[in-house]
């Protein structure tokens, strides 16, 4: 059993890595900028006279100056490609030349005389108005065709500004004449000085970051939404068992009698129902009177007030009414798929030689179906139970945005629409952890009920 144990362990811990760095090559490809989310919860606009020292200092301190990974694999005209560019401008600019096949030497060269040359040009009234137009496509146009198309405009009476739009057409021209044609690709290995290392490191130690939203640290908030959650998930999962099982044994028992026939259809009519619809249902016939008074049973969805400091278990209490029709949305989506195994299950063990040599004994249906059938029924159900908890703790987003119950589905979906991506990917990771968990602990427990499970453990 040890052994069997350290191999799922060792099992687990890769497939959360492999979750680990989805997530995080996931946060590189959403929009936005996390440093201007930064500054913006800070209250800093881009117009600010410290914007630019601002702008440096939160970009080194998320670690952006440093490679993406341990290592990469980047064309050979990149060069010793620096990753230290703070300036938003001049690193999206070095980007859209280096994809358009011009080598780092010359895209760093023309980067710096444009910004002498737009620097001496914004000191002379003169200039801009004289080179407005030049002005306008080098600071913001991106694409070396139209930048190569730019002549030599008439001489002016400041020599230095003139001897720097000399250099900087040269290096246009130069820059769209020297193209890379052929290139091979180059590895280069980057150490732990890179920012899946620190992102993998800070996560180990429990730092997710910051919510953009409002500023609160990502584990604390996943934290408090998990505790709604869990308590949604367990509790139907407890609830579609108790309610599951006996209507699975006896139509099990009674095959093929009117019970289990309206067993069968109601329980599938029951689990092609989609949640988000039933829900809806609910909600517009048992929530209002507007269908009479009697339909009025439960309270409506409405927000949720948790004062400063209140735990989770008084507030829970103080709005357990709101909880009673997600619960039942949950139950009814559980019942039909973990009846009809019990049933099927039932069926299946019927056959079996023990359960004809308990009725020559003498024992009675009843007493074969919970002495015998009953353990052997339960055996597969640990599995299917530990898998809906999972897949209740991760697929609880439509329960709890409809009912508007604060889990950790209705932060994963405000989160989604604000752009909090810590947050999402904090719940990304989260949920998976979990899931893994509770998988691994399911195959255990398997493992421990059944004698023959051991038998093989203890073989190998």
């Amino acid at each position: 059993m040890t052994r069997f144990l350290f191999k799922r362990i060792v099992l687990f811990l890769p497939t959360l890595f492999i979750v680990v760095l989805i997530a995080f090559f996931l946060s590189k490809l959403v929009p936005g900028d996390p440093v201007e989310s930064l500054m913006t919860m800070q209250g800093i606009s881009p117009e600010s006279p410290i914007a630019g020292k601002e702008y440096a200092r939160i970009y080194h301190k998320l670690h952006l100056n440093e490679p993406t990974f341990y290592f990469s694999v980047l064309p050979n005209f990149y060069g010793e490609y620096s990753y230290d560019i703070p300036d938003k401008e001049q690193r999206e600019l070095t980007d859209a030349l280096l994809k358009q096949k011009i080598s780092y030497r010359l895209t760093e060269e023309y980067i710096q005389i444009r910004k002498v040359f737009l620097s001496q040009s914004r000191q002379d009234s003169i200039s801009l108005a004289l080179w407005s137009d030049l002005i306008r496509q080098i600071q913001f146009e991106k694409d070396i065709n139209v930048l190569s198309q730019l002549s030599a405009h008439s001489g002016h009476e400041n020599s230095t500004i003139q001897s720097t739009m000399d250099k900087l057409l040269k290096t246009i021209q130069l820059m769209g004449s020297s193209r890379v044609q052929f290139y091979y690709p180059v590895f280069r290995w980057h150490g732990t000085s890179n920012q899946f290392h620190n992102w993998l490191r800070n996560i180990i130690l429990g730092d997710f970051g910051f919510s953009v939203k409002d500023g609160r640290a990502v584990l604390p908030k996943i934290g408090t939404a998990l505790q709604f959650t869990l308590l949604l998930a367990i509790t139907g999962l407890i609830l579609s068992a108790f309610i599951s099982i006996p209507l699975g044994l006896w139509a099990g028992i009674r095959r093929n009698s009117l019970f289990d026939r309206l067993f069968q259809v109601f329980g599938f009519m029951l689990y092609a129902i989609p949640v988000f619809w039933l829900a809806s249902l609910l909600i517009i016939y048992f929530t209002s009177d507007r269908y009479g008074y009697l339909f009025n049973i439960f309270p409506p969805p409405g927000l949720w007030y948790i004062p400063q400091g209140q735990s989770v278990i008084i507030t829970l209490l103080r709005n357990s009414n709101q909880l009673i029709l997600p619960i039942i949305c949950m139950v009814a989506n559980d019942i039909a798929p973990l009846s009809m195994i019990v049933r099927n299950n039932v069926i299946h063990q019927q056959s079996k030689p023990y359960v004809m040599t308990a009725y020559a004994k003498g024992l009675s249906k009843a007493q074969t179906l919970y002495r015998h059938i009953f353990p052997n029924v339960l055996l597969p159900l640990i599995t299917i139970l530990g898998g809906r908890l999972a897949a209740g703790i991760s697929g609880a987003l439509i329960i709890e945005v409809i009912f508007n119950i604060p889990g950790m589905g209705r932060l994963m979906y405000d989160s989604i629409y604000t752009a909090d991506w810590n947050v999402v990917l904090g719940i990304l990771i989260v949920i998976s952890t979990i899931t893994i968990a509770v998988l691994t602990i399911t195959d255990l427990m398997y493992a421990w009920a059944d004698p023959r499970i051991r038998t093989q453990i203890q073989k190998r």
